[in-house]
C-alpha cells in the first residue's frame, strides 16, 4: 500500500543526473517535476570527484524545484550495484510483553537480531528486506504486528556495500545542500518497478543499458536473485564511432543519435552521411550500414557477456524473459539484436508517466516508486538499519506556492541460498550472426521522427 505524500528521487548516472518529484495519492504516483542534466564527477557509476558531482546535482535539484514549484530539502538517492553483496539472514527474539502481542518494537528488535551477522569493516549494511516472519512456528507472515505469540522470527536478505562508496555518495549529496532521506539499491528498485507481479514471481531479468555501464538484475520468487554490473555502456558505442571514423566525440554522439541502427540487417547500404574527420579538411562519406557495423559490434559484445553470466546462473530461461531499459536501449535495432543473442523474449520498457515516456527515466522513476510503496514493516526494518527516527514518519506535504502542473569493478551475486561470486569476465569478441530476412526499409527521416517522438511524448 503506497504512502500518501511527496517523494523526490535522485539518479546519479555516468552520463546524466536525473531528479524526479512525485506525489502519491491513493496509491497513484503523479509526477510533478523532473530534470535531466549532464553528469560530472562520475565514472562507471562511481563518484570520483565530490565537488564536481555535487555541483551537477545542485543544478538538477534547482531545475526540478522550478518545474515542481516546491523546495526540495531531502532526496531518495539510488545506489548502483557496484560491489553489492546479498546475504540471507534470520533473527529470533522472545516476545517480551505480558500480553504477548507483537508490536512495532518487537519487529524492530527481531530485525536488529538479524543484523548481528559479522560484517567486515570495509563494508556496511545498506538495507535489510524482510521476506517473512514466523510466529510460534507459523510461517509466511508478512506483518506480525497485532498477533499474539511467544517467539518471533524473521527471514530476510541483507544488502551490503563498500563503506567508501556509501560515504562518498552521502557526502556528495550533502555537499549539494540536500539531505539523504533513503539510500535505495537501484537494481532492486528497478526490478520491482519494471516487472509485473507474475514476472517477479516466476522470474525475469531487467537489463539497464546506461551510458557508462550496463546493470543486470534478475528476480524470481519475489526476491532479487542476481545482480551484476558490466563496465560498458552506450558511451562506449560513441567512443567506438569516434575511434573508427577518426572524428570528435560530439560528432560521434550525433551520428549515433541521428543515424544509429544496432541491427546491421536493417541498415541501408545506399543512404550516406558526411563526417568531418580529424586531420583532414575534406569530410568522408560513410553508409548507414557501415555505421551500423561499428555500433552492432559493441552492443553484441555487451549482450554476449551478459548472456554468458545469465547462462552460468541458470537464469537465461526465466519465463518473464528480458526487459530492456536505459538510454542505450532506445536505439533502433537493440531489441532485435538482444533477441538474437539471448534467444528468448525481449521487450523494451517504456514508462507510462505523462511527460517522461522514455526508458532513460526508468531508474529515477523506480527509486521514487520503491520508496513510495514501502510498507510499514519495511520502514521499521530500515529504521533498525539506519537508526534514524525520521523513517518512522509519514512524508510531510510541501508548501506549494502555486498550483502544480504535472509536467567498476564487475560484481555479481546469487542467492541460492547464499551469494556466489561470478568469475572475472573475459572480453568476448562480437560473433557473426546468421542473417535474417530483411524487413521493409524504414527511411532515416521517419525513424528520426519516431526517436524524437518517444523522447518528448
Amino acid at each position: 500500500m503506497a504512502r500518501n505524500g511527496f517523494f523526490t528521487g535522485l539518479d546519479i548516472g555516468t552520463s546524466s543526473i536525473k531528479v524526479l518529484v512525485a506525489e502519491f495519492i491513493s496509491g497513484e504516483m503523479n509526477v510533478i517535476g523532473v530534470s535531466n542534466v549532464p553528469s560530472t564527477g562520475v565514472k562507471d557509476g562511481i563518484i570520483i570527484d565530490i565537488e564536481a558531482a555535487a555541483a551537477a546535482i545542485k543544478v538538477a535539484i534547482e531545475q526540478a524545484e522550478e518545474k515542481a514549484g516546491i523546495t526540495i530539502d531531502k532526496v531518495n538517492v539510488g545506489l548502483p550495484a557496484n560491489l553489492l553483496q546479498i546475504e540471507p539472514t534470520q533473527g529470533m527474539i522472545p516476545v517480551p510483553s505480558d500480553s504477548k502481542e507483537i508490536k512495532d518494537e518487537d519487529v524492530e528488535s527481531v530485525v536488529k537480531s538479524a543484523l548481528t551477522k559479522s560484517i567486515t569493516p570495509e563494508r556496511e549494511v545498506i538495507s535489510l528486506v524482510p521476506l517473512e516472519f514466523i510466529v510460534d512456528g507459523f510461517q509466511g507472515i508478512r506483518d506480525p504486528r497485532g498477533m499474539m505469540g511467544i517467539r518471533l522470527e524473521m527471514r530476510g536478505l541483507i544488502y551490503t556495500g563498500p563503506t567508501t562508496i556509501m560515504h562518498n555518495l552521502r557526502k556528495t549529496v550533502e555537499r549539494a545542500g540536500i539531505k539523504v532521506e533513503n539510500v535505495v539499491i537501484t537494481p532492486l528498485a528497478i526490478a520491482k518497478s519494471v516487472l509485473n507481479e507474475g514476472e517477479r514471481e516466476f522470474g525475469a531479468t531487467v537489463i539497464d543499458m546506461g551510458g557508462g555501464q550496463t546493470t543486470v538484475a534478475s528476480m524470481r520468487n519475489q526476491e532479487l536473485q542476481y545482480t551484476n554490473i558490466y563496465p560498458e555502456g552506450s558511451d562506449y558505442v560513441t567512443k567506438d564511432i569516434s575511434k573508427v571514423l577518426r572524428t570528435t566525440m560530439e560528432i560521434a554522439e550525433a551520428l549515433k543519435f541521428n543515424f544509429g541502427q544496432a541491427n546491421v540487417e536493417e541498415a541501408s547500404m545506399t543512404e550516406t552521411v558526411q563526417v568531418n574527420v580529424v586531420g583532414s579538411d575534406e569530410p568522408i562519406e560513410i553508409t548507414e550500414n557501415y555505421l551500423s557495423q561499428i555500433i552492432s559490434g559493441r552492443i553484441r559484445q555487451i549482450l554476449e557477456n551478459v548472456k554468458q553470466d545469465l547462462s552460468r546462473g541458470r537464469l537465461l530461461d526465466l519465463p518473464g524473459g528480458i526487459i530492456l531499459v536505459g538510454g542505450g536501449a532506445i536505439m533502433p535495432g537493440v531489441v532485435d539484436v538482444a533477441q538474437e543473442v539471448f534467444g528468448t523474449q525481449v521487450k523494451l520498457h517504456v514508462p507510462n508517466q505523462v511527460g517522461i515516456r522514455n526508458p532513460i527515466f526508468a531508474n529515477v522513476i523506480s527509486i521514487v516508486d520503491y520508496v513510495g510503496m514501502l510498507s510499514d514493516v519495511d520502514i521499521i526494518a530500515q529504521h533498525a538499519v539506519t537508526g534514524e527516527e525520521a523513517l518512522r514518519h509519514q512524508p510531510v506535504a510541501f508548501d506549494v506556492p502555486e498550483p502544480m502542473v504535472p509536467t567498476p569493478t564487475q560484481t555479481s551475486t546469487y542467492v541460492e541460498p547464499s551469494p556466489v561470486a561470478t568469475p572475472a569476465m573475459e572480453p568476448i569478441q562480437p560473433q557473426t550472426q546468421p542473417k535474417q530476412p530483411a524487413q521493409p526499409k524504414v527511411k532515416v527521416t521517419d525513424r528520426l521522427r519516431g526517436i524524437f517522438g518517444s523522447m518528448f511524448d
